[in-house]
């Protein structure tokens, strides 16, 4: 199985994907294959994104870093910054993830972010996240990987909620398949919605990466804001990246989204990032 390191969509929320301060985000699906057992140079991420907001929301903009430090191959640690601007403020989130690599066939992913308030009116992150997910590659081929995973979020005064997680990924050659379904539990009000992703792309480590991200389903929580009222929507957003290396030690990704909250808002944006690797 040919698979590389990176990931061009984070595990952890980000500005980019966080749509609101009362739910959060669906966990984006990975838009690079798994890490592999073995070593890979540092990478140092920068770069920033720009999004267009209909029904007077605005324009979203923001800036973001990344650091992969893969020097051991069985423990992977990334650190992840990111500031969100809007017309109502700006508010920044502090991440840490990381690839653990138990078996030549099993691994997890795991991390968590903490974002502070600096006031009520500029609160686009979950104040703490927590996430853990397990893979198993499936012998003899092991190009077959069966996940499951959890996540807690915690909201403040607006509540908090669990993600369950089960998917799958599949390689074959230069492509790259995942699907994954998520089963979003919400409090107050114990509110169950439901979510879906699907993911391909296709490419090599260290030459480029292309591809593109599905995702649907129905956001559903309580707004507590003055009295309990149930939120109850359907989403669905699109996502196109490619990763370019300009050369052994640089190269850019470019991003391109949509999303269409229906009964809220639509969101067009891209973002753009230079890795530096060493």
């Amino acid at each position: 199985m040919k698979g590389g390191l990176w990931l061009a969509l984070w595990f952890l929320a980000s500005g980019s994907e966080a749509a609101s301060a009362q739910t959060a985000s669906t966990p984006p699906t990975p838009a690079e294959p798994a890490p592999v057992l073995g070593t890979h140079p540092i990478r140092l991420e920068l770069g920033g994104y720009f999004h267009h907001v209909d029904r007077g929301l605005g324009n979203w903009r923001g800036l973001e870093a990344q650091l992969w430090i893969p020097t051991n191959p069985r423990f992977i640690p990334v650190f992840l910054v990111d500031s969100q601007t809007r017309p109502t403020g700006t508010q920044q989130t502090y991440g840490f993830f990381s690839y653990l690599n138990w078996t030549d066939s099993f691994y997890t992913t795991q991390g968590f972010s903490l974002s502070p308030r600096r006031n009520d009116t500029a609160v686009y992150f979950p104040d703490q996240r927590y996430d853990i997910k397990a893979h198993w590659k499936v012998p003899p081929q092991k190009n077959l990987v069966l996940a499951g995973g959890y996540t807690y979020y915690d909201l403040g005064s607006q509540g908090h909620g669990k993600i369950f997680n089960v998917g799958t990924i599949y390689y074959h050659e230069k492509l790259v398949l995942e699907g994954n379904v998520f089963i979003n539990r919400n409090q107050p009000g114990a509110l169950v919605s439901a979510s879906g992703s699907l993911a391909a792309q296709y490419g090599i480590e260290g030459h480029y990466w292309a591809g593109v991200v599905l995702s649907g389903g129905r956001e559903l929580y309580q707004s507590v804001s003055f009295q309990p009222i149930d939120i109850n929507f359907s989403s669905y957003s699109a996502r196109a990246f490619y990763r370019k290396w300009l050369s052994r030690h640089l190269g850019v990704v470019v991003f391109f989204d949509y999303q269409d909250k229906l009964e809220a808002y639509r969101r067009v944006g891209v973002s753009s990032r230079i890795f530096f690797e060493f």
